[in-house]
This record gives C-alpha cells, structure tokens and sequence, in this order.
C-alpha cells in the first residue's frame, strides 16, 4: 500500500514527462514543416510590390517610356524601363518623389514639397537608343517606395549638369499595386 505522500509525487513525475514529451514532438514537428530559410542574394526575397508608370513626351520632346518596378523585401527593387524616341538618341531618367505636376527642386531632403530624387544617381544608368528609336535599361534599386508617396519617372536628354527633374522631356506618375 502507498501513502498519499509517495503517489503525488510519483503522479507528478509523470505528468512532467508527458508535457516534456509533447514539448518535443512539436518542436520536432515545427523544425519539419518550418526549416530555417537562409537568403544571400537579393533576387530571392519575394515580391511585395508592383510600380508601373506610362512616361509621357512633353513637347516639343518625342521620347516616351514604359517602366516596371518590382519592390521586393529586404530592401531591394528591379526595375526595367522600355525608351522609345529619336534613333541613337541618349537619355538620363530618374525617379523622384512627388509627381508629374511638381516642377520645382525641393529645398532638402526633408522638405515636405518639392522634387527629390530617389535612391542614387547610379541606381540609375543612362539609356542609349539604337536605331529604331528604342531601348531597355534594367537596374537594381536600393530603397522602399512608400504607397502613401506620390512618384513620377522623368526623362531627359544627356547632359553635364545634375538632373535635378525640373522641366523633363518626358513624365510618368507611378502606380502602385500589392503583389499577389
């Protein structure tokens, strides 16, 4: 005959064992069906955003674009932009923060209106049209584009001065769309 001393103690062992048991399994279970996922390039981090924008001439300028921006985690975007206009023409674009009505350089970085331009000048080569009037540039961005900012793609002709975004020869307004 056991004492009651001697039965909860024993009762109690084994209650541990079969919380332990079951702590285990799904902890194994979740190792199984949830494995450590390691990304080293940037092209493996999925796709969280669409941007495209339509850049329209504006006279007496012929040049207009087509660009698709894809906004990926981790802070990373691919981005391909079709130019059509005059044959072996070259072009600087640039994506700036505000839209194609702004027409006025912001006063610095942290003013509220006013052009800005997104990322860096090297995010962004220069486009050489062949021909037939037409090319596509692709490049990786670094940044976020924010859904609740307003941002156009602007085009220029090459030039040695700073493309600052004011007065283009071509403006589009990026859309944005959640990735499915």
């Amino acid at each position: 005959m056991m004492r009651k001393l001697e039965m909860g103690f024993m009762h109690r062992i084994s209650a541990r064992l079969v919380v332990g048991a079951a702590a285990v399994a799904t902890v194994a279970a979740c190792a199984a069906y949830n494995p450590t996922d390691v990304r080293e390039e940037g092209e493996q981090f999925p796709v969280v955003a669409h941007w495209t924008a339509t850049s329209a001439p504006i006279a007496p300028a012929t040049v207009n674009g087509a660009l698709k921006w894809d906004q990926r985690l981790g802070f990373r975007s691919d981005v391909s932009f079709t130019v059509t206009g005059p044959p072996n023409g070259v072009f600087q674009w640039r994506v700036f923060r505000s839209d194609c009505t702004v027409n006025v350089v912001a006063l610095n970085n942290q003013s509220a209106t006013g052009l800005r331009v997104f990322a860096t000048t090297q995010s962004y080569p220069d486009i050489t049209l062949d021909a037939t009037g037409k090319a596509t540039v692709t490049s990786s961005v670094a940044g976020w584009l924010d859904s609740l900012t307003s941002y156009s793609v602007r085009i220029r002709p090459t030039a040695t001065t700073t493309f600052t975004g004011v007065s283009p020869a071509s403006c589009g307004n990026l859309s944005y769309s959640a990735a499915k």
